[in-house]
């Protein structure tokens, strides 16, 4: 009896320790979920509603990375950066972050961000980004032995609110930008027109979005995009720079009918800019109508743009807007976009592009009677995922900016601005071909490259009222090559590495072209996670301390290192 009891006694005894083994297992598994921050928002300025929803398809899972290789150089003096790789704010259930770069040139790079309000109805962010460089830089061309101060200073805050209600979404974003930059550009010797003057741009923008919860129903999204803003200087110094206002506003509904996301609706937008200035105002109405199809593996979006505008002469034109996917198999699909319509190239736009255009404006909007883009993706192909795509383009009135040196800004007058930019436009037919490559075979390595070749035909361009001969697509890339890759080898570190090779690009100078040296950027980058709140990293731009010209006349800076430190709070 003894032995029995004793045998119950240590099976009641191995049961209590496997059972507070379990509880202790139990307990760390479910505090591991609570430390667990699964996502923080970007607090990003959100600059556009979401698209329509459309037939998803089922068959084929070709996910790729988003980024893309880019069209025309990086407008920033300081960039090309290390395609921001590692510098994203993690999502986190932590209220408010905020980030700090600094390196040579005096380039510093911050951004503070902090969720006022946050709960399932509403939420409310502000946000701060700055980002400027004051460094020396020296001009590829080597006409001017000594050095010039390349310098810009970005400063940007804003609100963002959300709201979520039971039939709809609304979103408000209120934002302001105040910009300085001087004009580097290579003067070749000649005097500058700006010497030691900063050029500064305010931009406030104020945008309303509202979507309605997806029914049987009308279904409907819509905004307004209200944009205020001044430059300092003008045509002269003494004179005020281009000043006013542009309004974007937009409203769709779609009804939708039979089973799916089959649906037809309408989408109506209107554009206009009022300018305070030499510069032509412009109003652009686009409407439409479209009907979206899809099944098990396929969905189509079918449509065209009706579009009146009033630039330069009245006209109004109808334009296609599709767009086909189908899964061809499980890992397979094909896909193709048609699109055309004005592109307004506005004042802001075109400083977007580049804020270096002449300080008096000259733009004009472009037409594409077609813009044709089709390929086929290729998912999952012993851990390899592709991309081969091609496509075709047709516009009037394409602009390329070229640097004005001595030539007349505008007719037969002479100017100034000899380190400035200036648009110029000519008719141009693009076509291109390219492939892409995903792989993450091995798992800590993360690896994507881009390929693309890019073919020109120009006609019609036009300089100081002088038509170009066998002109040429100046300051676009022939060829460019873009890979991306990351390693999450080592606990707690990433490292990153980047290159972009942009080839086979022209100017045009003072009456002759000229072939621009190659973008030749290798930039690596790392970030290490000291703690969930807090991460230090590092970047280095230009590893190859490669000279080139961003723009012809405007270098990009040597090799340039910066390090931080990312804080969340």
């Amino acid at each position: 009896m003894r032995k029995i009891y004793s045998t119950l006694a240590a099976l009641a005894f191995v049961a209590g320790m496997f059972a507070q083994t379990q509880d202790s297992l139990l307990r760390r598994q479910m505090e591991l979920e609570r430390d667990f921050n699964p996502t923080l928002m970007d607090a990003n300025k959100i600059t556009s509603l979401p698209m329509l929803r459309e037939p998803a398809v089922q068959k084929a899972n070709t996910n790729y990375s988003t980024w893309a290789g880019r069209a025309i150089p990086p407008l920033e003096i300081a960039l090309p950066r290390p395609g921001d790789i590692m510098t994203a704010i993690p999502y986190s259930t932590d209220k408010g972050y905020i980030t700090f770069h600094a390196g040579n040139y005096a380039n510093l790079d911050g951004a503070l961000g902090y969720r006022i309000l946050d709960d399932k109805r509403n939420q409310l962010a502000f946000t701060f980004n700055h980002n400027s460089t004051n460094g020396d830089i020296r001009y590829v061309q080597e006409t001017d032995p000594g050095d010039n101060k390349a310098f810009t200073m970005d400063n940007i805050g804003g609100l963002n609110y959300r709201h979520l209600a039971d039939a709809f979404a609304l979103d408000m974003q209120l934002s302001y930008l105040h910009s300085m930059f001087n004009y580097y550009g290579n003067s070749f010797g000649e005097e500058r027109f700006f010497n030691n003057e900063n050029q500064r741009l305010g931009v406030m923008n104020a945008r309303v979005a509202v979507e309605s919860s997806a029914t049987d129903a009308l279904n409907f999204n819509g905004f307004i995009d209200f944009k205020n803003f001044s430059s300092k200087y003008g045509e002269t110094l003494s004179s005020e720079g281009i000043k006013g206002n542009q309004v974007h506003a937009m409203a769709g509904f779609a009804w939708p009918f039979q089973e799916g996301d089959s649906k037809v609706g309408v989408d109506g937008s209107i554009l206009s800019t009022l300018y305070q200035g030499d510069l032509n105002n412009y109003f652009l109405v686009n409407g439409a109508p479209y009907i979206l199809l899809g099944g098990a593996n396929w969905h189509a979006r079918l449509g065209a743009d009706v579009l009146f505008q009033n630039a330069r002469n009245t006209q109004v034109r109808v334009v296609p807007n599709a767009d086909v996917r189908w899964g061809v198999t499980d890992h397979s699909s094909l896909y193709a976009k048609v699109h055309g319509g004005y592109h307004p190239n506005t004042f802001l736009d075109m400083m977007e592009e580049s804020r270096y255009i002449l300080p008096l404006g000259n733009v004009r909007p472009s037409f594409s009677y077609v813009d044709l883009e089709a390929g086929v993706k290729i998912g999952e192909v012993s851990g390899f995922r592709f991309d081969f795509f091609g496509g075709f383009s047709k516009t009037d009135d394409a602009h390329f900016l070229v640097l004005n040196g001595n030539d007349p800004t505008s007719g037969d007058t002479p100017g100034p601005f000899i380190e400035a930019l200036k648009p110029v436009y000519g008719d141009l037919s693009h076509s291109f071909v390219g492939g892409m490559v995903h792989t993450n075979v091995w798992a800590p390595l993360d690896f994507s490259l881009r390929l693309k070749k890019n073919f020109y035909d120009v006609a019609d361009l036009v300089i100081n009222e002088e038509t170009i001969a066998d002109a040429r697509a100046y300051n676009k890339a022939g060829v460019e090559v873009d890979a991306r890759a990351t390693l999450d080898l080592v606990e707690n570190l990433k490292l990153s590495l980047g290159y972009y090779f942009a080839g086979d690009r022209w100017t045009r100078f003072e009456g002759a072209d000229i072939e621009m040296d190659a973008i030749n950027d290798l930039n690596v980058g790392a970030i290490y996670s000291i703690t969930d709140a807090f991460s230090l990293n590092v970047k280095v731009n230009n590893l190859l301390s490669q000279k080139y010209d961003i723009w012809y006349g405007h270098p990009a800076q040597g090799l340039n290192a910066s390090g931080g430190f990312t804080f969340t709070f």
